[in-house]
């Protein structure tokens, strides 16, 4: 009776688990057509007007400004709001919500764990990928920002460009890319944290991009313990001092130098945010509101 009773159990979450994969399929997802050969999947963040998808490598970028979206059969016109070529990533914008779409919510970029489940969401929706770890370069190509390395179970049915990935709450995790590493089934997906970047910086500006701080660290010490401050920068302006050590920025702590890096990649530009610092032997709770990085330079 009890094993009886524990398989029944298995069952039954598993089926509900599946049914809310397909609820949050049906109330987030989207067909982006870009041309009558070029398709996408895209999703809807934020507010019920965007839309998030990667732009498949097939397609040239230049003169892109519109895509239409496919939804329950039919087609909604949408505009580019922002483009980041380098990662083909783009943000779309429809005159009015459609009905029945909802936002998906994101996922902390500090939930995100090596071994960690996650699903595609594509036509059909299945447990099939893994977090791998995270790339900074691959094959003698320098990446950006460090991307997520996932593994696929079936890359050619799930590996499209644009297709998200949620974790088992359904919040998104990230987006692929499209690139396969190898015939293993690994890929990259740009994480949840560029997402949030994107969104925040266009709200407020209208576009995104690198931000600077202006702190210079040891490059043979992997501490994130500050050796100069750039004069005018927001390091500045926020009260660091030569000889901090950065413990935590943005709420994420960041042991490593590279946990540093990583995190400012990510930040909204004009957001001030928290920082927590050891000076000499106290911990010190500091704001700095980082700077797009050509903004910076141009005021020097």
């Amino acid at each position: 009776m009890t094993a009886r009773f524990a398989a029944l159990l298995i069952l039954t979450l598993q089926a509900s688990f599946q049914c809310l994969t397909s609820a949050q399929e049906a109330h987030s997802t989207v067909t982006v057509v870009w041309n009558s050969e070029v398709r996408s999947p895209g999703i809807c963040v934020d507010k019920p007007t965007w839309f998030i998808s990667v732009i498949p490598a097939s397609l040239p970028l230049d003169g892109l400004t519109k895509a239409t979206l496919q939804v329950d059969g039919e087609s909604i016109e949408t505009r580019v709001v922002f483009l980041d070529g380098s990662e083909r990533l783009c943000l779309l914008e429809t005159a009015a919500p459609i009905t029945g779409l909802t936002p998906a919510p994101l996922a902390l970029a500090g939930d995100l764990k090596g071994g960690q489940k996650l699903n595609c969401l594509s036509k059909r929706s299945a447990c099939l990928t893994t977090v791998a770890g995270k790339d900074w370069s691959h094959r003698g190509e320098q990446f950006q920002m460090p991307m997520l390395r996932v593994r696929v179970a079936n890359p050619e049915e799930f590996c499209a460009a644009g297709t998200p990935l949620v974790c088992e709450q359904g919040k998104l995790v990230g987006i692929l890319t499209g690139n396969h590493l190898d015939d293993s089934g690994e890929g990259h997906a740009i994480p949840v944290a560029r997402v949030r970047k994107l969104l925040v910086d266009v709200k407020m500006h209208k576009r995104s991009g690198p931000v600077r701080v202006g702190l210079v660290f040891h490059n043979q010490s992997s501490t994130p313990e500050v050796v100069d401050v750039k004069p005018g920068s927001p390091a500045e302006r926020s009260g660091l001092e030569v000889g901090d050590v950065i413990l935590s920025i943005d709420g994420t702590e960041t042991e490593s130098l590279d946990d540093l890096v990583e995190v400012i990649h990510h930040l909204p530009a004009g957001t001030e945010t928290p920082l927590r610092v050891l000076r000499g032997l106290s911990e010190k709770n500091l704001t700095i509101i980082p700077e797009f990085a050509e903004m910076t330079a141009a005021a020097r």
